[in-house]
């Protein structure tokens, strides 16, 4: 079963499960969140449908239209940026509420911004192109969820205000170092850091979660929520 971490809002407990790589949900206030919802249905069986899904960007490993099809139900939201939004089929796109950088909207009772994410290092910066994709802002009745994507640390991070809870992507070449985490972690400031996306291929050695407390500052009360994102379920 997959491991589930419950903080306090005010207006009831948010889940946090990690799923597998980019994938994860959050079920807060009778709502059930799936963030690139990816890998086959079989993931969700143990799981309510959503009754919205967010979509992050393009890649494989973030969007899988057959998984979509697999696991929305009738009622099910969809989030998700211009390039996805034109990889849909017609059916999708009627359900789907599109966002680009910079956009607000809120879906039953969360409200929800786009945020650029985009490789900032000269050499990486064919991976994830400046406006293309969304990480993404949830305000839970106050508790703030950055769900950064494949990002590398950008400008636009200062300007987040308080955020609760992060999710950080770390493989190279394709997002960030344990120290460029540690970087996001100092700009943003969260009280807790998913190190997530840490690994590809899935079966191979990589950078773990854990090596991201070593790059914090001594003293730093940053909680590092070190997962295992790839295990058999």
């Amino acid at each position: 079963m997959y491991d589930r971490d419950t903080y306090d809002t005010n207006a009831g407990p948010l889940a946090i499960l990690p799923i597998h790589h980019a994938t994860f949900v959050m079920e807060w206030n009778g709502q059930t969140l799936y963030c690139d919802p990816v890998g086959g249905p079989e993931r969700f069986k143990p799981l309510p449908p959503p009754t919205l899904v967010i979509l992050t960007h393009h890649h494989g490993d973030h969007f899988d239209p057959a998984t979509l099809d697999a696991i929305l139900a009738e009622e099910t939201t969809i989030i998700a940026p211009r390039i996805v939004y034109d990889q849909m089929p017609a059916d999708f796109q009627s359900r789907t509420r599109l966002m680009n950088n910079g956009d607000t909207t809120s879906v039953n009772g969360i409200t929800i911004t786009a945020i650029p994410m985009y490789n900032t290092t000269p050499e990486r910066q064919k991976f994830h192109e400046k406006g293309v994709g969304n990480g993404y802002l949830f305000d839970f009745a106050g508790t703030v969820v950055y769900l950064a994507s494949d990002t590398e640390p950008t400008p636009e991070m200062a300007e987040l205000g308080p955020i609760d809870i992060a999710f950080f992507p770390m493989n190279l070449p394709y997002t960030m170092t344990p120290d460029q985490v540690a970087e996001c972690i100092a700009i943003t400031a969260p009280r807790y850091v998913y190190p997530f996306h840490y690994r590809f291929p899935y079966d191979q050695p990589a950078r773990e979660p854990v090596e991201v407390e070593a790059e914090l500052p001594e003293g730093s009360k940053v909680q590092i929520v070190a997962r295992d994102w790839y295990k058999a379920v």
